[in-house]
């Protein structure tokens, strides 16, 4: 995030805490996938991931006097929504399976000459996202902080209260068995073409 955004997040916190709602409804509309994104990955089921999605921002919303600057309001708001998951993962003390899957969002006016890329890009898509439901709860959010949301070692660390040689193992861990998943994935594809 560069420090334009920045300057905008805390333009928009310094409006909520003077009591604009509609100041801090910008900052849920512009975090609320990326925080979801982080609920579902540790949690894999949409309605709790839903829920813990709206937990973490109501406990922004009550905290956010807390809030003192010394990190990135997403780092912040990314610590809250990790110890939220945890806590619920603490609570039920259950693995959870796929349920459901994530559809990616329909493409509007496929084209026939890029037909069969996107029908390419959402199968390597919806692999991605099985073998990253494989992974343990913490190896998820880790994978998903650094690579999709691209985080910093530190930032995660910030979140996960992890070391940041932790959270590089964990890192290390999570790409090993992604790479398992997704190549006993193929490979089970190739079995079941034949």
């Amino acid at each position: 995030m560069d420090s334009m955004q920045q300057k905008d997040d805390q333009y928009y916190l310094e409006q909520t805490r003077k009591g604009d709602l509609q100041a801090f409804s910008v900052l849920v509309g512009k975090y609320e996938k990326m925080v979801f994104t982080l609920c579902l990955r540790m949690l894999k089921i949409r309605e709790e991931a839903e829920e813990a999605a709206q937990d973490s921002f109501i406990k922004v919303y009550q905290h956010l006097s807390s809030f003192k600057g010394d990190s990135k309001f997403s780092t912040w708001l990314y610590k809250i929504t990790y110890h939220e998951c945890l806590g619920k993962l603490r609570k039920k003390k259950i693995h959870f399976e796929l349920n459901e899957e994530i559809t990616p969002e329909d493409e509007n006016h496929i084209h026939w000459e890029n037909g069969l890329e996107i029908l390419v890009k959402e199968e390597r898509e919806k692999a991605i996202r099985k073998a990253i439901e494989s992974l343990s709860s913490n190896e998820a959010a880790v994978i998903t902080l650094f690579y999709m949301d691209e985080l910093s070692i530190k930032e995660i660390s910030a979140i996960t209260s992890l070391s940041e040689s932790n959270i590089k193992v964990v890192l290390h861990r999570g790409r090993k068995n992604l790479t398992k998943t997704l190549l006993d994935l193929s490979e089970k594809k190739l079995v079941d073409i034949k």
